[in-house]
Order: C-alpha cells, then structure tokens, then sequence
C-alpha cells in the first residue's frame, strides 16, 4: 500500500444522504456501500468516519462486517436539542447507544463530539466526564471532536486533551496549516484527521457546473484548474496528495460515492509535487471555506 492510500479514511455522509455540491447521483445505495467496503478493506483502508446526523448513514454501515474497519462516528450536536435541554449522561447514553445498535458493534474505535462547541456550554464537563467514561469501559477506544477553527481546537485542548480532532484542510483552506494549529496539535500527540480534501467537491467541478455563489472566488479555483492542466495531473490526484503528504496529517477522511471513485484513489500514487507552491491558493473568507455557510 503506498503512502497516499495508507492514509484514506471513507468518508459516508453521502451513504446516508445526498451530500456535496457536486454530488449528481444522490444517496449511495446500500449494495454499493457493501462493495466499497469490501474493496476498501482489500486495500488496506481502515478507518470508516461517520455520525447519527448523517442520515441513514449507520443503518447501513451496520448491514455490513465491520470487524477489520476502525469506526468513527460522532454524537449529534447537542445544541439542537434547544438551550434548555438537559445534557445530562443519560442523554448522551442515549445517543451513543443508538449508535452501536444502528451499527451492530459492541464499541467504537473513536467517538468524536460533532460541535465542539457542547463543550463550552454549562454542560461541558459532563460531556467530557461521559467520552473518558466510554473510553475507560472499552466501548471507544479513542474521544475526541470535530472542530472547524483554531480557536475552537485552543479552547477544546484548554478543557481535555483529546485522542482524535477532526478538521477541515485543503489547497483552499490551509488556515490551519499557516497559523502554526497543526504542528502544536502534533506536539500534544493528537492525531489529526482531515476533512475536506476537496471541499465538497468544490475543487474539482468544472467552470460551468460551479453555482453562482462561488462567483466572488472563481478566478482562485479557475486558477488552481490551470495549474493541473499547466503539470498534467488531475485536480483530484493533487488536491488529495496535498493533504495527505503533510506530515502533520494522520488521515485524510475522504467521501466517495460509488467503488469507480475509490478504485480510482487507491490507484493513485504521492505526485511529488512542490506541497509549498500551493500556499498561493489559499483563501482566508469563511464564506467559502464553511459549507454551513454556503448558500446554495
């Protein structure tokens, strides 16, 4: 397996909904999910990333051996149960119980919190006391949390230290990277997952297919276009070598929407490309680098 493929974790929102701006065919139909399965173990991929909020997403997973797969999956955000729900264990018990039965697993490899921001609510510490409880009984091998900014990750190392933090990073946004959250987040022995390797697919459409809401950064991705042309190498191949040749990086969490599309990654080999050439590509606008604010 070489250096790329060992990183890839599968990404399943679009297993449980239809998810990206470039997703054309919709929700993945659960035989396909069986087949990108069984594929992804017979390359080595491990690591299967998903949450109750996407959908039927751990329904299907759970028709499906998961015995070979490191299995992620994250608590919904808190928050939406309204600011005068009680985010007592039980409730939380609760969700994480749904989990492992949609799923037919005993435990996890991670659970992640989906909003960090549960975390700096009155209800904090009783989050953060639940996720070291489920990791001293065995039934999550590593906590941690998704989070978007680095003042998120300062707040959340400030609270806990956690085994796993999901993070968005891509040749558009590489906030994380420049402001230095990365090499602290190694320093701590956190593993990093990233997300985003493509931004929803943003980073791989065609001029004509990106929607008008993306005109204010068009000539920045039209030119990250040219420049895959200009050294012969397909958006995709560099986009996702970028992430996963950072060294700062232990996976890149990637969603694929049918077996041709990870065949295609598990052919593709480290590009050797200059990594640092690509800062000129970065973008600081939340706007675009948020998909929650995206409006579309």
């Amino acid at each position: 397996m070489n250096d790329l493929v060992s990183k890839l974790g599968l990404g399943t929102a679009q297993w449980g909904l239809a998810y990206g701006v470039s997703n054309k065919s919709g929700q993945t139909k659960a035989g396909e999910v069986a087949r990108i399965l069984t594929y992804a173990k017979s390359v080595g991929i491990q690591v299967v990333d998903t949450a109750r909020v996407y959908g039927e997403s751990e329904d299907v997973l759970g028709t499906n051996d998961l015995s070979a797969l490191k299995i992620i999956t994250k608590l919904p955000a808190l928050g939406a149960q309204g600011e005068n729900y009680a985010f007592s264990e039980r409730l939380l018990d609760s969700f994480f119980e749904k989990s492992l039965h949609a799923l037919g697993v005993e435990r996890v490899h991670g659970l992640l919190i989906h909003d960090c921001n549960d975390l700096f609510s009155k209800s904090g510490n009783t989050i953060v006391s639940f996720l070291h409880k489920l990791k001293s009984l065995n039934k999550a091998t590593k906590i941690g949390v998704s989070a978007y900014n680095s003042h998120q990750i300062d707040r959340v190392t400030r609270l806990f230290k956690p085994d796993i933090i999901q993070l968005p990073f891509n040749v558009l946004d590489q906030r994380l990277l420049r402001d230095g959250t990365l090499s602290f987040l190694k320093t701590l022995g956190i593993e990093v997952h990233a997300r985003s390797a493509f931004l929803q697919g943003l980073l791989l459409m065609k001029a004509q297919d990106i929607p008008s809401y993306f005109s204010p950064w068009k000539g920045k991705i039209l030119a990250w276009h040219d420049l895959c042309r200009g050294i012969d190498l397909n958006p995709k191949h560099l986009a996702l070598d970028f992430v996963a040749s950072n060294g700062l990086i232990d996976h890149v969490i990637v969603g694929v929407e049918n077996l041709s599309q990870l065949i295609e990654l598990s052919y593709l080999r480290p590009t050797r490309y200059n990594m640092d050439s690509l800062s000129t590509y970065a973008v600081a606008d939340e706007k675009l680098l948020n998909p929650s604010l995206w409006k579309i």
